[in-house]
């Protein structure tokens, strides 16, 4: 019931996370703010798929790109 459930939920989204029904509607123009932040996961992970320039990065059949967090436990964040 729960897998259902979330289905419905995420069928209703657009592919920006925001609701459809709100996201689409034409009285909504203007009203959602922007804002940019870098997942460094992400940014890793392209770096490593970018390619040298002149030779596309190719992947090998069934390759898997994928990171892991490596912060030291003495390096902790700092609230």
């Amino acid at each position: 019931m729960l897998a259902l459930a979330l289905t419905i939920y995420e069928d209703g989204l657009c592919g920006c996370g925001q609701p459809v029904i709100l996201a689409h509607h034409d009285q909504n123009d203007g009203w959602y703010d922007a804002h940019k932040r870098q997942c460094h996961s992400c940014a890793a992970r392209e770096r490593a798929t970018a390619g040298n320039g002149k030779d596309p990065y190719v992947p090998k059949p069934g390759e898997k790109v994928y990171t892991e967090y490596t912060r030291p436990a003495s390096k902790p964040l700092k609230p």
